[in-house]
């Protein structure tokens, strides 16, 4: 409010002639920004240092008439700035609560789907070798989708994943699930930038799924070997995993349930899965378009 008294004075001096539109700003500024009932001092103000520079020498009814009608403009525009207040206040207590309201939900959907899992597992653990690798495959499958909730972060009014990290929290996992015999090592590349949660879920089981295919299937007689992971989006999502293993002279089983789940999954994301035999190993590669 002083900022815009000295402004007007200082016009006021260069031109000569009187004027109130420079105060009118300092009350809104003031009335949004300050507590309750800055507005109404800041017209106070307003008006005092308007009368004061208007002044003629007398109180004539034309400085008396606009003053009034300045001291109703300036008491109008800190009404109006209290409501602006009221209301800023208010969308950002309720964009607050929202986003306290969806990170509770994730944090109770992941608790959720982890008992899911563990029951599942429970079962598996009491239930034959036939039964008990499809349900271990169903556990690991949920997982994924707890440590996408695990990496939800609000951006941009919607849901986002930052894919390094989850990328990394989801090839551990299937690590620490399977437990190797074979001195099997594995490495994460993956560029820093975030996806929707629909799209990081489903590569996040593509790639748990072609990881697990690579530690049952690439390394026969518990022999060593070396998996690799990774993730750019760049002219597109592009999602590889390489091994140094066995290899395979046909292309994965289409029959087979985790082929079947990698090809849908590739569907849904309107991309295209290819396989290159590697000298020795072999290499999956999963491209769709860039998600804006």
């Amino acid at each position: 409010m002083v900022v815009c008294a000295v402004l007007q004075m200082g016009l006021q001096m260069q031109t000569g002639a009187p004027g109130f539109f420079l105060l009118l700003p300092g009350v809104f500024i003031s009335g949004l920004i300050f507590d309750h009932g800055s507005g109404i001092l800041a017209a106070v103000i307003a008006v005092m240092v308007g009368a004061y520079l208007s002044y003629p020498g007398e109180f004539a009814l034309d400085y008396l008439s606009t003053n009034a009608l300045f001291a109703i403009t300036a008491a109008g525009t800190a009404v109006i700035a209290e409501f602006q207040r009221i209301e800023l206040r208010r969308v950002m207590r309720a964009d607050k609560t929202k986003a306290l309201l969806l990170q509770e939900l994730a944090h109770r959907t992941k608790n959720n789907l982890a008992i899911l899992g563990s029951m599942i597992r429970l079962e598996a653990r009491h239930g034959g070798p036939e039964l008990a690798r499809p349900l271990e495959a169903t556990a690991r499958r949920l997982q994924v989708m707890a440590e996408v909730y695990d990496h939800l972060s609000p951006k941009e009014d919607s849901r986002s994943v930052n894919m390094r990290y989850f990328l990394n929290d989801v090839v551990e996992k299937v690590f620490e699930s399977l437990l190797p015999s074979a001195p099997v090592a594995f490495q994460v590349s993956c560029e820093d930038f975030s996806l929707p949660h629909n799209q990081a879920l489903a590569i996040g089981i593509i790639t748990n799924e072609l990881v697990t295919n690579s530690l049952k299937y690439a390394f026969p007689n518990e022999t060593a070997g070396h998996i690799t992971v990774s993730l750019s989006n760049r002219e597109g999502i592009e999602l590889s995993v390489s091994d140094n293993g066995v290899g395979v002279s046909t292309p994965a089983d289409p029959a087979g349930l985790g082929s079947r789940i990698v090809q849908l999954l590739t569907q849904q994301l309107e991309g295209e899965i290819t396989y290159e035999r590697l000298s020795p190993g072999l290499c999956v590669r999963v491209r769709a378009a860039s998600v804006v």
